[in-house]
């Protein structure tokens, strides 16, 4: 990606965080998912509104003044807000599949961030058993958290997952 073009989209979001009345510090980054606008901010949470929402809009925004004022090639831009990154679905091929651990473990990662920060539980999915499995291994070393499966599945056989801060 030309750093030029990441330039520019840093400081188009600088200009709508601005507009917004939000402050934060931004800093480019090149990841091995592509390039990337690193947000640090107090206002985190309003940033990333619930499920991602918030921030999945300002990333699509951003992306598309990019497109709008230069190359319609141009590489898709993340944005990271205090180490959340709005979630991509990924494509399934074939019924079943294996699944993509490194998503998984993000889900995790990221929905016991939330819980350690605000305290309320944080229920996620549906998932598969091979999900579940992830969400439960990478975070069963973590002493704050506790992650809990629902106990009825649905037809697909996917249930709902419950991540909770441990009582002391």
């Amino acid at each position: 990606m030309d750093m030029e073009q990441l330039a520019k989209a840093k400081s188009d979001l600088a200009e709508m965080l601005r507009l917004l009345g939000i402050g934060a510090d931004i800093e480019c980054a090149e990841t091995e998912d592509g390039p990337r606008l690193v947000l640090q901010s107090s206002e985190a949470g309003r940033l990333i509104g619930r499920k991602g929402q918030n921030l999945e809009s300002l990333e699509l925004v951003m992306n598309r003044m990019q497109r709008l004022q230069g190359d319609d090639a141009a590489k898709w831009i993340q944005i990271e807000v205090d180490g959340y990154v709005a979630p991509r679905p990924e494509p399934r091929h074939g019924r079943g599949g294996h699944p993509d651990v490194s998503r998984m473990e993000s889900i995790a990662r990221d929905a016991a961030k939330e819980v350690k920060r605000w305290g309320d539980p944080k229920v996620i999915g549906p998932f598969k058993p091979g999900e579940r499995r992830i969400v439960h291994m990478t975070l069963r070393d973590d002493p704050e958290v506790e992650t809990i499966s629902d106990e009825v599945a649905d037809a697909n056989g996917c249930k709902m997952m419950t991540i909770r801060r441990i009582a002391k």
